[in-house]
C-alpha cells in the first residue's frame, strides 16, 4: 500500500513550488509511518498523523506559537518536544499560498545550518 503521507506531502510541495537554493534538490521519503521532505538529505518538513511540521529558527517558531498558527511538535502526548519544529495548523495543508513562505523559510533555515549543502 502506498504511503498516503508521502503522496500528500509530495502533492503539497508540487503545488507550492518552493524556491530552493541552487544545486539543491527536494525529495520526499517515508518517515516513521509518515513522510519527510529532505533538502539534499536533510529534513526540513514532515507530515505524519499529528500533522505538518516545519523545521524553523526559534524566532519564527515563537511568532507562530504566539499567534496560535502552530504549536510545539510532539509525535505523541508525552513524547519529548521536537525543539526545532513547529506543528502547523491544519489550515496550512489546504492553502498553498499560505504555506509557501513557511516552507521556503524552512528550506532556507536547513540550507543555512547545513555545511554540506
Amino acid at each position: 500500500m502506498p504511503n498516503q503521507y508521502v503522496q500528500k506531502l509530495t502533492a503539497l510541495i508540487a503545488r507550492v513550488k518552493p524556491t530552493v537554493p541552487p544545486g539543491t534538490t527536494i525529495q520526499v521519503k517515508p518517515f516513521f509511518g509518515g513522510a519527510a521532505g529532505y533538502l539534499n538529505a536533510h529534513i526540513f518538513t514532515s507530515l505524519t498523523k499529528v500533522g505538518l511540521a516545519l523545521k524553523l529558527p526559534d524566532d519564527d517558531r515563537q511568532r507562530l506559537f504566539k499567534t496560535k498558527t502552530a504549536k510545539v511538535m510532539r509525535y505523541f502526548p508525552k513524547a519529548p518536544i521536537k525543539k526545532q519544529y513547529a506543528l502547523m495548523s491544519d489550515k496550512y495543508l489546504t492553502g498553498p499560498k499560505r504555506i509557501k513562505p513557511w516552507i521556503e523559510k524552512s528550506i532556507g533555515y536547513v540550507a543555512s545550518t547545513t555545511d554540506e549543502l
